[in-house]
């Protein structure tokens, strides 16, 4: 199957299919998520490109507990429904970051049924895209950097001490540089 590709409309058609989704499946009680990478850029950012998931950080630990098994039932129905990857709504970042980042509070963005989608400040998203260092993610630094008040090397270095971990600083220094 190919990959498919999502824009910032697509995203949030695929949020309320889900969001529609989980109530057909009997959930009431909102879920708090918040949208980092690619589908922030888009989605609050107004970037004009495309990505292949959804990158997403859990608010509550209890709820990725109690409700993780339902929530992947009904993204994968959407899925299904849509042709999209099994992964197109990612909580794999959570658990690959979890030990790496401070994961902050965040704003709420739009309500699609019970699932609450956060975004966090435009410093957080910064801070993660300079730790990945990847050729999008320096486009993405030079579109986020003038958007903030960070203007020196050191004030970069704050941003990430807030946000990373020492130890995933210094595990991804090549990048960050």
């Amino acid at each position: 199957m190919d990959e498919k590709e999502m824009d910032a409309k697509d995203i949030e058609q695929y949020l309320a299919e889900l969001g529609a989704t989980l109530k057909k499946h009997g959930v009431r009680k909102p879920i708090h998520i918040m949208i980092i990478g690619g589908a922030y850029m888009l989605a609050y950012e107004h970037m004009n490109r495309t990505t292949r998931d959804i990158d997403i950080f859990w608010l509550e630990a209890s709820e990725f507990q109690t409700m993780r098994g339902t929530v992947s039932e009904c993204m994968l129905a959407v899925a299904k429904e849509r042709d999209l990857r099994p992964d197109w709504f990612n909580f794999l970042s959570q658990i690959l970051m979890q030990r790496d980042v401070f994961i902050p509070d965040g704003k709420l963005w739009k309500k699609f049924g019970s699932l609450h989608i956060y975004v966090p400040p435009r410093e957080y998203i910064l801070a993660l895209k300079m730790l990945a260092g990847r050729d999008k993610d320096i486009i993405d630094c030079g579109i986020l950097l003038p958007q903030t008040t960070v203007k020196t090397r050191q004030q970069a270095q704050q941003l990430l001490d807030q946000y990373v971990l020492p130890e995933a600083q210094a595990k991804q220094a090549e990048q960050i540089q």
